[in-house]
Formats: structure tokens, sequence, C-alpha cells
């Protein structure tokens, strides 16, 4: 992605003060937010990153310069965030055209929402392209250069957004399939929230689900479909998880969501990992491409894909089926066309074979008599 002339600064000059602790160094997994927020658009393409520090500088010093970041001091950080934000601009490259802004505790932005931005912006020229969730706007705008005069004379009344607003019919958004950017850490519960979405950001939570169903347009059959298997997926974990199994019902909920998010296209299961993957939920691809047609061998275990599969055979349109049910429209439809024909009886048997296997590790009666009622 072609990201020269556009610059990330990152703002963690403030007080901190409602969290109670220095935000830009708590932990975030492995690493510190400032890392994380240096990562997010580091990995979104954008080379020449610089942070704007005031509060406790001192110790993000040997931080930032582990991380080959630019460090720009702001004497005047006891004015508030706009002060950081003009701080930046005065010192960004004579040749920069635009810059990504983005609020140090608002660190967890996903690569491809970057590069997104970034294409948009390319493409249109605006002067401000937003990232939106959810209809909501979030971090990092991209500001071009048409906005810095405006910024450099502000007075800071009504700080940054204020500014932005003068540019509105040269504004342009971008929806994205990420979460994460609304996500701030003001107080100790929102870190605790980020860092609970930080562990799972492989995994699509429920609403980006629903971002990336509307993203691709599938339509209001795959999304009742989808529902549907997500629930009987969730069922069957929980049956298996209470039988002492450890198996991670996000996965298979997002990906009864999303398995036929390719669906009408050649090879759609395929094409549908490859899209989760390609908006940052690799975590998802596996199963996603599997719910089809699954390899099973004699030994093996029963994990999310081969629970994926057999939710998505017990489920016709939006209705719960039986298996019997589920596959006697295509064995019948395809009776004279062999190729077909034996796929379909594999797959059949590979359902029957996950599903008599969970009924004796769970050990009930009927398996599909619970997923029916």
């Amino acid at each position: 992605m072609y990201s020269s002339g556009i610059t990330g600064l990152i703002v963690a000059a403030g007080y901190s003060s409602r969290m109670g602790t220095f935000k830009p160094l708590m932990p975030l997994g492995e690493k510190k937010v400032i890392e994380t927020a240096v990562d997010s658009l580091r990995l979104g393409g954008v080379n020449d990153i610089r942070v704007i520090v005031g509060h406790r500088a001192a110790e993000l010093y040997p931080v930032l310069e582990r991380l080959s970041v630019s460090i720009i001091e702001n004497p005047n950080y006891a004015s508030g965030m706009f002060s950081s934000i003009v701080t930046g601009v005065r010192a960004l490259a004579a040749d920069a055209e635009a810059f990504m802004m983005l609020p140090g505790d608002t660190p967890l932005i996903r690569s491809s929402s970057i590069k997104k931005l970034i294409k948009k912006y390319r493409q249109t020229g605006a002067a401000v392209v937003y990232p939106t969730f959810s209809g909501k706007r979030g971090h990092p705008p991209v500001i071009s250069d048409k906005c810095f005069a405006s910024i450099l004379s502000g007075d800071g009344t009504g700080g940054l957004r204020h500014i932005l607003e003068q540019f509105t019919a040269d504004s342009v958004v971008v929806p994205v399939a990420d979460q994460g950017i609304l996500m701030d850490m003001d107080t100790l519960d929102d870190y605790r929230q980020l860092a609970k979405f930080y562990v799972k950001r492989n995994i699509p939570t429920y609403d980006e689900c629903l971002a990336l169903l509307d993203k691709y347009q599938t339509g209001d059959k795959v999304l009742r479909h989808g529902q549907t298997v997500a629930a009987v997926a969730q069922q069957l974990v929980d049956l298996l998880n209470g039988a002492g199994f450890t198996l991670n019902s996000e996965l298979v909920v997002a990906g009864g969501l999303l398995h036929d998010l390719a669906k009408g296209k050649p090879n759609h299961p395929l094409r549908g990992g490859r899209l989760v993957t390609s908006n940052g939920f690799s975590a998802l691809a596996g199963i996603v491409a599997a719910h089809m047609d699954l390899e099973l061998t004699a030994g093996q275990a029963i994990d999310e894909a081969a629970v994926l599969f057999l939710a998505d055979k017990l489920v016709q349109g939006d209705r719960r089926v039986s298996l019997n049910e589920r596959f006697s429209l295509p064995l019948a439809k395809f009776s004279g066309n062999s190729e077909i024909l034996a796929a379909v009886l594999r797959r059949q048997q590979t359902a029957e074979i996950i599903r008599d296997r969970i009924t004796a590790l769970v050990g009930i009666g009927s398996l599909e008599k619970i997923v029916l009622q």
C-alpha cells in the first residue's frame, strides 16, 4: 500500500488522570499500550510514525527509541490534546500530504483498516477520511494538508473535531469490520474491556461479523441461515464443554455467522476463508474453509471445525432439521449425477460420524432431538 507522504501521529502526552495510572505504559498482552498503537500503524503500511509526548515523557523515551519512531515533545501538553495535535502538525515533514491521527489510548486498529483508509484517501484525495464501525466514526482519521492551516490557526475551542467539521463537504467515510476503532481506555473498566478484546482479536465479535456480512452484501437469507447455524453450533459446544471439552465458543459462533460469507461465488468455502483472513480474522479461516467438506480421520478429535460442519448440516435455510431431511433433497436432485452424488453422500456420512461421536461423548440419547427442540 502506497503510504509515502502520510505520517502517523500518535498522541501520548496527556495526564491519564481518569485512569489513575500512566496509560501508554500499561501492559497489553506481552507489550505496552504505546507499542501496540505503533504496531497498528506500522503493520498497516505507515512507515513515518511520530509520537507526541509530554507528561512523564522521560519514561516513554526508552520504549519509543526501541520502536524507531520519531519523538515530538509538546511543552504545552497541560493545555490539552489539541495542543499536542498542533505540535505534531508543526513537526511534519515539508512534503507531508496527510497524517493519520491516533490517540495513544486507542491502540487496537487492524492493519486491514489502516490499509483501507490509505486506499480511500489515494482514490479520493478527500480532506478527511474517517473509519466507521456500525455507523459511528472512530480513529484514526486520515487528515490531508487541506486542513493543516486551519489546525495550526485554531484556538482549541471544540478541539480537532470542530476544525474538521469545516471540511464536512470534502470528507468521506470507510466502513470497516473493526470494533477497535471505537475502543479507547479512559478508565480502568475500559482498559479491562480492551484487554479482553486484545486476547480474542483474531476472532470477530458478533457486531464485526454483522459488519462483514454487510460489507460483502450477503443478503438477509445468508444472515438468517448464519444466525441459526451459530445458535446450533453454540448449543453443541455447550454440550461438549459440559462434558469436559474446552472448545472455543466465540470461534464457532463467528464461524456459524460467516461460513457463507462468499455464498454464490465459486468454491465459496475457500473464498470465504480468504476473505476473513484479509479482514484480520485469520483464526476463523480454517473452519470457514472446511464447513462444506471436512476431512475426518478415524482418530481425529472433535474440534471447532467438526462442530461447525455438523451445525451447518442441521440447518436448512433458517430452520433446524434432521440430517435425513437436510440430505434428502440433494440426494434426490443429484441421483443421476454420480460425481455430485458421491460428494453429497460423503458429506452426509461425515455429518453422521460427527453426530454419533458427540452423542457418545456427551452421553445423551439423541443429539438431533436436542437440537430440534
